[in-house]
């Protein structure tokens, strides 16, 4: 048994202190750890909880349910090859996680030759399907972020970053039948002709949550346009690439506004509500639905230089000390991932979650921020518990909690602006849908 010291952070989510072999290092260190108690897959639900992670580790996280399952199935024949020599058959190198699919093929084959009652010791994995953005949607109970974040019930799991590719495709199209300028014009063509993935639009959106504005925006555009040409893709636009992917970036943004709305919205609150603070010179702080205090404390910082002089050798430093006066655009920029995480930490869902889980008699989970793992034989269970634990603590309207809460710390007189209007999203439904976490 390995005991792992941990602590939080001021915004209360929680992380390992070890390096490397800890549960929230890289592929190839996640898959050497196993829970020290194992537990008995005992019937189908199990067994299909265990064959949807070695479907995920492979890459087909984005399948129904069924599929991943028939999936590992079709190719059990395969998994107990790879099991019985992973040196000999390396089809597994090809993995998206290889060495956490290298994990599970071995486990899958022990269980198949076992049968059930076989004891697993492998955590089994749900992620939440871009955590920030669902906790927008939750926030806001915006049904259209809700759909695209599967907090609401689907068939098949919903992607985000690819609806904001399809947005984006669609105004591509719309702009060459429009012709309302010929420069977006011929951009659109050429941009429709050279494709947009679901990596085009993946960093933008993924960054937003975190405070990112159209700057970033563009600037990731950028990076995976220039990516693309460094891979031997050639430039349909000649010798010209900042106006092009400028005005590719503009759609995207528009794009990201659509697709997750909420998203944009809540952020802008949040820096309101910021600057309204740091205009009167207030700490922003504030309690978690579970307790937890967050206080954001950002100064400017001032520089000393030291030097010191031992023999000939002559060592400078510059050292940096918090001053007294806040730093008022940081702390702006960096309340809106804070709120976020602050909601998904220990003081939130993941402390909502465990508390479910132990009075379900559920004791060994592996969390990582926006991902969980837990026998196969409890994932089910578990499953029931992280949607539980989002309406139960998304019900309540955390925007208006927060500006009440501010409002007591700020002078009298002093006045923040009401959260925004939430929308017709009914969170119940979160506990039918399948795919929120997967």
């Amino acid at each position: 048994p390995i005991w792992y010291p941990g602590q939080l952070c001021f915004r209360g989510r929680y992380y390992p202190l070890p390096y490397f072999l800890q549960p929230q290092g890289p592929d190839w260190a996640k898959s050497l750890l196993r829970f020290h108690k194992g537990v008995a897959i005992t019937d189908d639900n199990g067994a299909a909880w265990l064959a949807t992670h070695v479907a995920n580790m492979w890459g087909h996280d984005k399948l129904s349910f069924n599929d991943r399952v028939r999936w590992v199935e079709e190719n059990s024949a395969k998994l107990q090859r790879i099991a019985a020599d992973p040196f000999r058959h390396m089809e597994w190198t090809e993995a998206d996680e290889p060495w956490h699919f290298l994990s599970s093929a071995l486990e899958w084959s022990a269980f198949l030759e076992h049968g059930k009652g076989f004891v697993s010791n492998l955590p089994v994995a749900q992620d939440a399907t871009t955590q920030g953005l669902q906790i927008y949607a939750k926030l806001l109970l915006d049904p259209v972020a809700g759909l695209a974040t599967n907090c609401l019930p689907r068939d098949t799991p919903g992607d985000p970053y690819q609806d904001i590719a399809d947005t984006v495709v669609k105004k591509l199209e719309a702009t060459v039948q429009d012709k309302l300028r010929e420069s977006d014009h011929e951009y659109a063509a050429k941009w429709l002709a050279f494709g947009i993935t679901r990596k085009a639009t993946k960093r933008q959106g993924m960054t937003l949550t975190y405070g990112s504005v159209f700057y970033s925006c563009k600037e990731y555009t950028n990076e995976w346009f220039y990516e693309c040409l460094a891979a031997g893709r050639e430039n349909p636009f000649g010798e010209e690439t900042y106006r092009p992917c400028h005005f590719l970036a503009e759609l995207i943004w528009e794009s990201i506004g659509e697709v997750v709305k909420s998203a944009r919205v809540g952020m802008d609150w949040l820096r309101l509500v910021a600057t309204t603070c740091m205009d009167n010179d207030v700490p922003i702080q504030w309690l978690t639905p579970n307790g937890f205090l967050v206080r954001m404390d950002y100064p400017h910082m001032g520089k000393c230089d030291v030097q010191t002089t031992i023999g000939p050798v002559v060592r400078k430093h510059r050292l940096r000390y918090p001053l007294e006066r806040k730093n008022r655009r940081q702390n702006i920029n960096a309340i809106c991932a804070n709120f976020i995480h602050s909601l998904d930490g220990v003081g939130g869902l993941l402390g909502e979650v465990v508390d479910l889980c132990l009075q379900h008699g559920i004791e060994d989970i592996l969390p990582v921020h926006d991902s969980g793992s837990v026998h196969a034989q409890h994932a089910g269970t578990f499953a029931g518990c992280v949607r539980q634990a989002a309406v139960t603590m998304f019900t309540p309207d955390l925007l208006q909690d927060l500006r009440d809460q501010l409002t007591l710390q700020l002078p009298s007189g002093v006045h923040l602006p009401e959260p925004p209007t939430r929308g017709n999203m009914d969170l119940t439904q979160l506990l039918d849908s399948p795919y929120y976490w997967n």
